[in-house]
């Protein structure tokens, strides 16, 4: 018979929905992989810790690993509750720990295990669920997949809220981006214009900067140099525009420049090098005289008038000579004036725009950082305005499409309504779809951009009063839906709170029961005393290969004979559709557990799912007063019992008694009565 898988429910329960196609294997770690639970060290420790993958000595491992498998098998419908029962203490929170671990694991598995692929699993403590459970636990939901699948997350997060809020908001959020994007623009061109009046800035408007220390203290020199040049007005801002001229002007040629100016250009100068011009003509022209002395005398004796005079001054040219050497000397000291003068000017402005450059220096990396940062900041919020502007464009269009012109024209809905639950439910709801649309679209196990599944375990219930943890777990069902996995660890005598108040039915919430402790009850403490102090009989670690059996077990098919079994057992196993599927559920998921009796185990399980208080009591007395070999008589236990246990002689042989007794304890472990 060809393996149908856990998606042959729909076989037996009418109405249950078609089991998924057997999906590709998804890659993974290599067969050959193996995990160590636990590693021998060299020196034992002296205090136990409550690890979840310490050595199994209270029996966990095998039963936990089976409820992972079925919790990360491909082919089961979700949404699927799993339950941890037992009372306070007796280990609920370190069996989730160690399931938890185990379903991780089985999201590495090998290629050809039938696990469902990527999954995320998200632990929520109900101690520390505050206001409505519904937006907390969705909350917690969008936290856990924003780190894994954040654009899952983001999408999902769009689609629970009201089109026309998160339109508005989004145009909200745009307009206020603009207005910071345009104010840090402006902020941007006053950095840009700062940075270009910077020498200005130093110059003429930063009192006590160091050109403006050394001004202050040169002013009389500065005043008196200046004056003596020629140059009108307040030589105070003459002398720093001739400062910020030099430091304006890189480059050898162009200061170069500069001081040909001040040899030439200024007034006072441009006088003296006239008059050392027009003293070296003179000097030129007597010495040209006092050596062509003869031509001129002679024509100076050529009128009878003159012929004195020629004779006196032939009889002084000694005085010519001297006075030429006197105008020699004028121009040479006119030239040196003028020199002098150039020299103080050169000096009193290199140093100003010495000084001027180490004050840019220091306040040029202030405005450069200034100016870096605005022009990110800038960019940044350019970015920031294109993205908003791209989201307010699909938030308006959905806003549209799903809410025509008409109905914006009509009034408000008058009845009050919790926004913050309904899009909660909305959220869950719209992760769930994706989950489900990007699986049925996507050629792997899992769609890219979502998981294949998530699991989301709720812990310490325990911990909250009865009537707050019943309202949690009914925010939980309500919400977690298609594509989900739910781990509940939880104390049923809890949750059925103070006196007065009915016990919770958790047969509404939960399809999977697993008591916790029942599994304490069979725990060799014995065992576990050794493995904690490390003595002779302590368990050795355990290896796990990476493709658990759990999973292929599962996938073992049911036998017609097994299916006409539980056909037969039916009337005892329940009268709704609920109980019956449980039923069926129960044997699949257990008849992978160990080794059982396939028609007890069927037994016990429809006993514990429809039977009476009466009716089982009997059979456990029939079970405790009996000897392990005989055949299991029910005779006295009433007519209904009597018929079933026809059933399963008819379909498997006799049933002794220590085989009902094992498939009683493997139906107790997953039953709602502890």
């Amino acid at each position: 018979m060809a393996d149908t898988g856990l998606g042959a429910l729909g076989l037996i329960v009418p109405g249950s929905r078609l089991a998924e196609p057997n999906a590709p294997p998804v890659p993974s770690r290599p067969p050959a992989s193996r995990i160590v639970e636990s590693e021998a060290v060299s020196t034992p420790t002296i205090f136990a810790a409550d690890l979840p993958d310490g050595v199994d000595a209270l029996g966990l491992d095998a039963p936990l690993g089976l409820l992972a498998g079925l919790a990360a098998h491909a082919r089961i419908e979700t949404p699927l509750a799993i339950g941890l029962f037992g009372p306070s203490g007796s280990g609920k929170s370190f069996a989730l720990t160690k399931l938890i671990r185990s379903i991780e694991d089985l999201r590495a598995a090998a290629p050809a295990s039938p696990s469902i692929g990527e999954i995320v699993t998200l632990r929520v403590d109900a101690a520390h669920i505050e206001g409505h459970p519904a937006t907390a636990l969705a909350g917690a939901l969008h936290a856990g997949l924003a780190g894994t699948f954040p654009a899952l997350a983001a999408e999902a997060a769009r689609a629970a809220r009201d089109p026309r809020a998160a339109a508005s908001e989004a145009l909200e959020r745009l307009d206020t981006s603009r207005r910071k994007f345009e104010a840090e623009k402006r902020a941007l061109d006053d950095a840009s214009a700062r940075r270009a009046r910077l020498t200005e800035s130093i110059l003429y408007q930063t009192p006590g900067s160091g050109v403006d220390t050394y001004t202050g203290a040169n002013k009389t020199r500065i005043t008196r140099l200046l004056s003596k040049l020629g140059m009108a007005g307040d030589p105070l801002p003459a002398y720093k525009d001739m400062v910020q001229t030099i430091a304006g002007t890189p480059g050898a040629a162009r200061r170069a420049g500069f001081v040909l100016r001040a040899f030439f250009a200024f007034k006072g100068q441009t006088k003296l090098i006239v008059t050392a011009i027009l003293l070296l003509f003179l000097g030129a022209g007597l010495g040209f005289a006092i050596d062509e002395n003869t031509v001129w005398l002679d024509w100076m004796r050529a009128n009878e008038s003159s012929v004195s005079i020629a004779n006196w001054l032939q009889e002084h040219l000694d005085l010519l000579a001297s006075l030429r050497g006197i105008i020699f000397l004028g121009a040479a000291i006119v030239l040196g004036v003028n020199l002098w003068r150039a020299s103080r000017l050169l000096q009193l402005v290199f140093r100003g725009e010495a000084l001027l450059q180490a004050d840019l220096a220091d306040a040029r990396r202030e405005t450069d950082s200034l100016f870096a940062h605005q022009a990110r900041r800038v960019e940044a919020l350019a970015t920031e305005v294109s993205t908003l502007s791209r989201l307010t464009a699909e938030a308006e269009r959905r806003a549209v499409d799903a809410l025509p012109v008409s109905s914006t024209l009509g009034e408000a809905s008058p009845f009050a309504i919790d926004t913050a639950t309904q899009q909660a439910q909305a959220f869950a709801a719209a992760v769930g779809a994706m989950i489900a649309r990007r699986r049925e679209t996507s050629s792997g196990k899992s769609g890219g951009g979502a998981p294949g599944r998530i699991v989301v375990a709720l812990d310490h219930l325990d911990a909250v009063p009865a009537s707050r943890g019943r309202e949690i777990l009914v925010s939980a069902r309500s919400l977690f839906n298609q594509g989900f996995v739910m781990l509940i660890a939880a104390d049923p005598a809890r949750l059925a709170g103070a006196a007065g108040e009915t016990a919770p039915s958790l047969d509404t919430w939960i399809q999977v029961p697993f008591q916790i402790g029942e599994i304490a009850t069979r725990a060799n403490y014995a065992t576990l005393v050794r493995a904690i102090l490390g003595g002779q009989g302590a368990p050795e670690p355990q290896v796990r290969n990476a493709e658990p059996s759990a999973l292929l077990a599962l996938d073992q098919p049911v036998s017609t004979a097994e299916t006409q079994l539980l056909a037969d057992l039916a009337p005892l196993a329940g009268s709704s559709a609920r109980a019956l599927k449980r039923f069926v559920n129960l044997y699949r998921l257990t008849r992978s557990a160990g080794p059982n009796h396939q028609g007890a185990l069927a037994f016990m399980l429809a006993l514990d799912a429809g039977g009476t208080a009466s009716e089982i009591a009997a059979v456990t007395n029939a079970l405790s007063n009996s000897e392990p070999d005989v055949d299991l008589d029910l005779h006295q236990c009433g007519a209904r019992l009597v018929r079933a246990l026809a059933t399963v002689r008819s379909a498997q042989g006799k049933v002794s008694v220590a085989a009902a007794r094992h498939a009683a304890a493997t139906a107790r472990m997953f039953s709602f009565n502890s």
